[in-house]
This record gives C-alpha cells, structure tokens and sequence, in this order.
C-alpha cells in the first residue's frame, strides 16, 4: 500500500513577491515613421513618381516593389522616379498595382495591375522591360 499524505486544513501560500517600481528609461522608435517608410524619392519633389500598392500579407510583395521600382529606374536613368508605397491607406489582398504620375501632385495613370492575376504568385509581378514603355508613354 502506497504512503498516504496528511493534508492540513490551511493552505501554505507563498509570501507575495516586493516588486522594484523601476521605469526603465524611454527608448526613441527603431523603425521609421510610416510617411518615412512608405517614400522614397528623388531630390527634386517634383519629379515623376511611382505609386505601387502591394498586399502586406506576405513579405515578396514589397521587395518586388523595390525590385520594379530600381530596375524602371535603371532602365530609365533620365527619369528619377519617387516611390510611394501604399499611397491609398490599407491595400487589398493579393494587391500588386503599378501607376505613374508626372508629379507628386499629379493624377497617377495605372500602368499594371496583378489585381486578378494569378496563381501563381508569379504572374502578379510585371517585367520591368515589359512596362518600361506604358511608363515613358504616361510620363509625356
């Protein structure tokens, strides 16, 4: 027969632990703002710019953004185009959409849209070469 425990009316509590009221010190903000985050532009504000909206649910989506965004810029040097990023608030799922405008200002024209393309993910994201003309054509 197995040894049986005696068990006391009163339960043992653990005293309550003295906690230290230390603050720790206020650190600044490791990422950027949002308005820091989401642009990227030449030095002249008036220049072109490039207004892309990509699905924030996966990480592919804002690296092909980049991606379009350094190789139109490559493929055009003569054109410095700013970047913004999600310029409209929260975007769509399965997002992917291109437009142009020849000012920050200015009215932008949808070059692509990935909109319902796809699956694969793949047929989402233009060529830069393939779109390089629509953008010249918007820009004029």
């Amino acid at each position: 027969m197995a040894p049986t425990r005696k068990r006391s009316g009163t339960p043992k509590t653990q005293p309550a632990r003295a906690r230290k009221d230390v603050k720790k010190p206020a650190t600044q903000k490791s990422k950027p703002d949002r308005d820091q985050q989401n642009s990227v532009g030449p030095a002249d504000e008036n220049g072109p710019t490039m207004f892309i909206e990509h699905c924030t649910s996966c990480s592919v989506f804002k690296r092909k953004a980049a991606q379009i965004h350094k190789e139109l810029s490559d493929l055009a040097p003569e054109q410095s185009f700013g970047l913004k990023l999600n310029e409209g608030g929260k975007p769509r799922r399965g997002a992917f959409e291109i437009s142009v405008a020849k000012s920050k200002d200015a009215k932008p024209t949808q070059i692509w849209t990935g909109l319902s393309k796809g699956p694969p993910r793949k047929d989402k994201f233009p060529e830069a070469n393939q779109i390089l003309k629509e953008v010249l054509a918007a820009l004029k």
